[in-house]
């Protein structure tokens, strides 16, 4: 099968010279000329002869108005046929751009919904000092007054049911003692995951990923990256990377998403900042790769 584009070209191109083709014979038949264009056309379907008998000279006229007239309805019934061919599929386009944007709705509302879910779940553990625990919230930890580990040993622990890991380094609202949910993390990640493959398939464009840089940031924040590499493993994080490299790119197209480039200059994993292109970096520290 013919791709689309070389489709409409073709019923483009044929409808153009089909027109062009009535367009000349119009102007002939207004201009008196139409004796002369079908004398001409008879010479050339069957040059004239000498001594021509009353017979080959009927079948001659005959057989060039066959071909005109059969001609004359070939190309009627390709321009009807080439019409009705880009009217429909301009219709059937326009459907599918009317159904694509009610499915881009449907998805970004879902994926609000979505990461509020994960922030909002009590995901860390946290401990006082006569040693009970309490559950905090996700979101909690997820803002500037909590620095978590630069890595983990993986050394699970296991809270009614629920593996979860020491992660903080220094904060003000939990203990340095406190455990987040692995299962949360992978609910990140695997939010994070669907809107990669939203936009490679064109459910999402890319400018619809600067609706979610908010929730981007939260893990490039320093020692966050490599937290989560080190329980995810390096390509794990692929996705996340290049969402992250994404939104700077696409941030600077569109005139927005600056808010976004400033965390990354101020508070950003500096493995992850390495790991962006070179047009992101040139964005995020210039200076870095002027110094390059």
């Amino acid at each position: 099968m013919f791709p689309e584009s070389i489709l409409r070209w073709i019923a483009l191109s044929l409808l153009g010279v089909v027109t062009f083709v009535f367009i000349l014979l119009s102007a002939a038949v207004l201009s008196g000329l139409t004796n002369e264009l079908f004398l001409n056309f008879l010479d050339l379907t069957w040059p004239p002869q000498e001594a021509l008998t009353e017979f080959e000279i009927e079948s001659r006229r005959d057989l060039s108005f066959s071909i005109l007239n059969y001609g004359i309805t070939a190309l009627g019934t390709a321009w009807v046929a080439s019409f009705a061919y880009l009217v429909v599929m301009r219709n059937q386009q326009k459907q599918a751009e009317q159904q694509l944007s009610l499915e881009r709705l449907k998805l970004t509302t879902d994926l609000d919904m979505q990461i509020l879910d994960i922030l909002e779940a009590e995901a860390v553990v946290d401990f006082a000092s006569d040693g009970s625990l309490s559950r905090v919230r996700l979101i909690t930890v997820l803002d500037r007054n909590t620095e978590w580990r630069p890595s983990t040993d993986r050394n699970w622990r296991y809270r009614e049911g629920d593996r979860t890991v020491p992660f903080v380094q220094t904060s003000s609202v939990v203990s340095k003692d406190a455990e987040v949910s692995v299962t949360a993390l992978h609910h990140y990640i695997a939010w994070v995951r669907r809107i990669a493959r939203a936009t490679e398939t064109g459910v999402l464009m890319e400018k619809d990923i600067l609706l979610f840089w908010r929730w981007i940031v939260i893990g490039c924040y320093r020692n966050r990256y490599t937290f989560l590499r080190d329980i995810f493993y390096k390509d794990d994080l692929d996705d996340f990377v290049r969402l992250a490299d994404q939104i700077v790119r696409t941030g600077r197209t569109h005139g927005s998403g600056q808010d976004f480039v400033e965390y990354l200059r101020g508070i950003g994993d500096p493995d992850l900042i390495a790991l962006l292109s070179d047009e992101a970096k040139a964005i995020v520290a210039p200076e870095a790769v002027t110094a390059a």
